[in-house]
């Protein structure tokens, strides 16, 4: 039998890796408690009166997906794209195409969008801002030639219609502040509590503890809300890679050395084949678990996972789940592929930089 100090396994598990993903869910469980699908509805209304639809979403998806999970926003807002599409009879593919692209472009942002973020935060120990020093300029240009890409669509969904409710909002204006008044909150908390060094896991506990202000009296709501079940298929693909990786570490290190160095264009190649291969969240632990990465890379790799997830339909966890609201309300999922696929590409090269 093996010594006990001689399995890798051991040394690798991280129980605050698994914490702080459950204290992110339970910041987007507070979010969506606090009536965030009514709060991001209302916003895509407004900003498409003078956007159009497409930008609308744009520009929504790219606000809000830094700073709650980018599934979050996905869950929320493709359902009222396939309402819209089917009400005025116009093409869902770019309207899905732009949210599942800016969801992946702009989660990958800072430390908490999404959740192969949070685990390169965790074990890199870089501060939030480095990481979004390291981001945001390839976030940028990924992010202006997507949008230059879908330009075209914009014309043909027409002019500006109002966007379907699930609800009247017009006397709930103060409720509606609430969701952005705590996700104001919660960067606040990560971004000035980190100077003090306090641990990027409590950071995310006070985070989460704080959206009881908002939702004490709806309990029950948030326990509706809160997606255990994602959070478990999460876990559990962490933990397996996690063993995985490190049962055969000596064969997989010189693969992914050059990645934790920041070798390019090996990295970017690197990690975009594997992610859209077992996805983003499980390509990131693989790396993780062979080797530690350093805080100036740490963003880097964040920027090449997160674009990765915009090429492939099982590369992000966001595209899986608008393919399947689109097959559930019997649209087509070939065209919004093929569309995913021609942008993801070319929006990926900035991660070369």
């Amino acid at each position: 039998m093996l010594p006990l100090d001689s399995l890798a396994f051991p040394l690798r598990f991280d129980p605050s890796i698994y914490i702080s993903l459950a204290f992110l869910f339970g910041i987007a469980a507070h979010f969506r408690a606090m009536d965030g699908y009514s709060f991001l509805r209302r916003i895509i209304s407004l900003l498409a009166d003078k956007f159009g639809i497409l930008y609308a979403v744009v520009i929504v998806t790219a606000i809000f997906s830094p700073f709650i999970l980018n599934d979050v926003v996905v869950l929320i807002l493709a359902p009222v794209l396939v309402r819209y599409a089917k009400q005025f009879s116009v093409d869902v593919t770019p309207l899905l195409v732009a949210l599942i692209t800016f969801s992946n472009i702009a989660s990958s942002l800072t430390p908490i969008g999404n959740p192969q973020n949070i685990l390169l935060w965790q074990a890199s120990a870089v501060s939030p801002h480095q990481f979004v020093l390291g981001t945001w300029l390839p976030l940028a240009v990924s992010g202006i030639l997507a949008a230059s890409l879908l330009y075209p669509f914009k014309n043909k969904l027409g002019s500006p219609r109002e966007v379907p409710q699930p609800r009247a909002v017009g006397s709930h204006d103060v409720s509606l502040r609430r969701p952005a008044i705590y996700l104001l909150a919660v960067a606040v908390m990560i971004f000035s509590l980190n100077l003090v060094r306090i641990p990027n896991v409590v950071t995310l506990g006070v985070a989460f503890l704080s959206g009881f202000v908002f939702t004490s009296g709806s309990l029950r709501r948030l326990l509706r809300e809160f997606d255990v079940k994602s959070l478990l298929i999460i876990c559990l693909l962490i933990a397996s890679v996690t063993f995985v990786a490190t049962a055969i570490q000596p064969a997989l290190a010189p693969y992914v050395a050059p990645v934790a160095a920041g070798v390019q264009p090996y990295s970017a190649l690197y990690i975009g084949f594997v992610s859209n291969i077992i996805s983003n969240v499980p390509a990131t632990q693989l790396i993780l678990s062979v080797t530690s990465v350093t805080p100036r890379v740490a963003p880097k790799i964040a920027v090449q996972a997160g674009l990765a997830g915009n090429i492939d339909p099982i590369a992000s966890f966001a595209n899986i789940l608008v393919l399947l609201i689109v097959r559930r309300n019997g649209l087509p999922i070939r065209k919004v592929i093929i569309l995913q696929l021609i942008i993801g590409m070319i929006s990926y090269l900035p991660a070369f930089i």
